[in-house]
């Protein structure tokens, strides 16, 4: 037999916790529910994101669990949310009068935003450190070259990537949107390739480009599982390569651009983020 989808998902994420509700919420799968929220009630009370994309119906049960769980939120300044309500279970909450009582909002940005969490999208450290983690990561499995992340600031003036050859990647999700490029200069990026495939290349061809959407490919998997742990529902994306001094790439998301310089055994390289407004 299929397993049975749990009704209840609980993600702990930085300064939240995300409650995703699936499929049919009833008297019957409320205690679990109970049983696995109370230690977050009883010790550091958190802000609450209610997640209903797939929630199909929900009892009066569960609507009146979900109340209490506010009044004790309220009672420590802290507040719940719920993101993507269908119509359906709208009609629910309408039916027992709790419309009014909760508060909705359209994807968890939004909520975040209503919580105070989320204030300045260039200083979320919460979302730029998994790809930091995730590069240094990479590199040192992948082609044994060690990394220490520099100090992050804020890129100004032009369009111009820092590196010669950077490997890209659009970000669509339920709380960001923007870009993350990874951008090697060329003595490094061929360090970086030597080291990945075991032969010592000098000169950059189509062999080794691909490489660096490979890399890419990889510091952006790791980081969208942290990410979406935490509740930012990161779709996924293909990593497109650019090449060529004081290349630039178009048609990415507009915004503050924040750059993570690394010094590394094969040289420097960047990371750099971009934030949409």
């Amino acid at each position: 037999m299929p397993t049975a989808i749990k009704s209840f998902q609980i993600v702990t994420g930085t300064d939240y916790v995300t409650i995703r509700l699936n499929g049919i919420c009833d008297p019957n799968n409320l205690r679990p529910f109970l049983d696995e929220m109370r230690p977050y009630l009883e010790q550091a009370v958190p802000f609450i994101v209610v997640n209903c994309e797939y929630l199909l119906d929900i009892s009066s049960e569960w609507i009146r669990q979900l109340i209490k769980i506010q009044v004790v939120l309220k009672q420590f300044d802290k507040a719940m949310r719920f993101i993507l309500v269908n119509s359906k279970v709208m009609q629910l909450f309408k039916a027992e009068g709790v419309d009014s009582a909760f508060k909705f909002c359209r994807s968890i940005k939004e909520a975040l935003i209503d919580f105070g969490l989320v204030k300045d999208k260039t200083l979320d450290t919460n979302f730029v450190n998994p790809f930091l983690t995730a590069a240094l990561h990479v590199l040192k499995v992948q082609a044994s070259v060690d990394a220490q992340a520099g100090k992050i600031y804020i890129k100004k003036g032009n369009d111009t990537l820092l590196g010669d050859v950077s490997g890209v990647i659009g970000i669509v999700s339920d709380a960001f949107e923007g870009s993350v490029v990874i951008s090697f200069p060329e003595q490094t990026f061929l360090s970086v390739m030597s080291g990945m495939l075991g032969e010592t290349y000098t000169v950059v061809n189509k062999e080794i480009l691909d490489g660096a959407g490979e890399i890419t490919n990889m510091i952006f998997g790791q980081a969208k599982i942290v990410l979406n742990e935490q509740g930012y529902g990161i779709k996924s994306a293909l990593p497109s390569v650019v090449n060529g001094r004081n290349h630039t790439v178009t048609g990415l998301t507009k915004g503050p651009v924040v750059v993570v310089p690394f010094t590394s055994s094969a040289g420097e390289f960047f990371v750099e983020i971009c934030l949409s407004k």
